[in-house]
């Protein structure tokens, strides 16, 4: 065997993957880029140039004008409540339900067949707000969380990383007298942590864009969510800014409020996500591996 080891030969392939890769992060990273940049010039700038590549000058105003709602603070308390709340109960609720729909119980699969006809079919908009407002949920944060408990994709997703654990923990366990709610929380979830984390992400992601329920069953400004109070900000910019001329704006334009809008909502998740990251792709890739 030579001891020296031969210098791999670079081909074509080489090169083309990793350009194609770089092109293809190009693409998802500018139009991200396109609404900071947005969000940080002057209407005049905006209106003068076609494309914005770079902020030739800085324009906070947009910001000024978000933050400085006073619904905005109480929006985001709501927001960062419902989020937290209903976050821990649906997986609460998603993890015991698929845990519970692993063992051999009568009549499981007739079941769960009644939970997968929930995925395709719904029951409507005006069953589900009468069932809102009989269950006294108008005027209530919890009408963005009581609905949300179980995720059928979410406990597809439990269910098969289940699938992929050893069966000889749950029997070690059994041996020594543990009961299924102690191999749940002792055993089972420590060697679940990647798809905990995947599917805390994707709850997380949900409660916090959540704006249908509020907006239909909250009738008070003090309960509105983050997403609710911005987009009637963003509404009444629209309404009062159509046809009025650029100088008698005040500096603000409606694109800018918009972008400063996103750029507001998006943040608390984009300091979440590097967190995550790394168990969010694993739990991804092995979730899948058997259905």
């Amino acid at each position: 065997m030579n001891s020296r080891k031969r210098l791999k030969r670079l081909t074509i392939g080489d090169y083309i993957i990793p350009a194609i890769l770089i092109l293809f992060a190009l693409l998802i990273f500018l139009p991200v880029w396109y609404v900071f940049v947005v969000a940080l010039i002057p209407p005049h700038v905006f209106f003068q140039q076609t494309i914005h590549l770079w902020p030739s000058e800085l324009f906070f105003e947009n910001f000024g004008a978000i933050l400085g709602n006073p619904l905005i603070h109480s929006g985001f308390r709501n927001t960062l409540f419902v989020t937290v709340i209903s976050t821990a109960y649906a997986m609460f609720m998603n993890v015991t339900f698929a845990y519970v729909m692993m063992k051999p119980l009568p009549g499981r699969r007739i079941f769960w067949l009644f939970l997968m006809f929930t995925m395709f079919f719904g029951g409507g908009l005006l069953p589900w707000f009468l069932m809102m407002v009989n269950l006294g949920l108008v005027n209530s944060l919890w009408a963005m969380i009581l609905p949300h408990g179980v995720s059928i994709f979410s406990v597809i997703l439990m269910q098969s990383y289940f699938r992929t654990l050893s069966p000889e923990y749950e029997e070690s366990a059994k041996l020594d007298g543990a009961g299924d709610l102690r191999i749940l929380w002792s055993i089972v979830l420590p060697l679940c942590k990647p798809m905990l984390a995947t599917l805390s992400l994707f709850a997380a992601v949900g409660g916090w864009n959540r704006w249908l329920e509020a907006m239909l069953l909250t009738h008070r400004s003090a309960l509105w969510p983050l997403q609710l109070v911005l987009r009637n900000m963003l509404n009444n910019a629209a309404l009062t800014m159509e046809g009025v001329p650029l100088d008698a704006r005040e500096g603000l334009f409606t694109v800018g409020l918009q972008m400063a809008a996103v750029i507001v909502t998006m943040i608390p998740i984009i300091c979440v996500y590097p967190f995550l990251q790394k168990y969010f792709v694993k739990g991804i890739t092995l979730g899948g591996v058997k259905g």
